[in-house]
């Protein structure tokens, strides 16, 4: 009877630490992919050349290397990533010359900033510029 209880104790304690272990995998596994996360957060709103760049352009400007950097929607781009004005421009521009996308025109570059505030905006704003019919390819 001692025995039963000894391997059952046992058997628990290797449990709750396979348990414990594969956690702690996973979520190193999700931080890893911050862009698989920018793309489920989107759900399939956006066109993905659209995501793969705003979130390649926004991991460079905070400085991060790799797919692990963690963009949100919600994220203030002034706050976040210094895009105010100008910057906000530049980056807009970026993007859509990486991609091979239309480039905004001067006075379609005018209603970033009123209109463009967080991550989601950005996308919002720069979706049009993504569509088939106007990516150079």
């Amino acid at each position: 009877m001692r025995l039963t209880a000894v391997v059952a104790l046992v058997v628990l304690v290797l449990g709750l630490v396979a348990l414990i272990r594969a956690q702690r995998i996973n979520r190193a596994s999700i931080e890893r992919d911050g862009l698989s996360r920018f793309r489920d957060a989107s759900r399939g709103r956006y066109p993905e050349l659209l995501l793969a760049q705003v979130y390649a352009y926004l991991a460079e400007r905070h400085g991060a290397v790799g797919p692990h950097y963690i963009v949100k929607l919600s994220d203030l781009l002034d706050r976040e990533y210094g895009l105010v004005d100008l910057d906000l421009e530049d980056a807009v521009l970026v993007i859509a010359d990486r991609a091979g996308a239309r480039l905004p025109r001067a006075n379609e570059l005018d209603e970033l900033k009123d209109s463009v505030r967080t991550v989601d905006d950005l996308l919002r704003y720069l979706e049009p510029y993504f569509r088939p019919e106007v990516v150079k390819g």
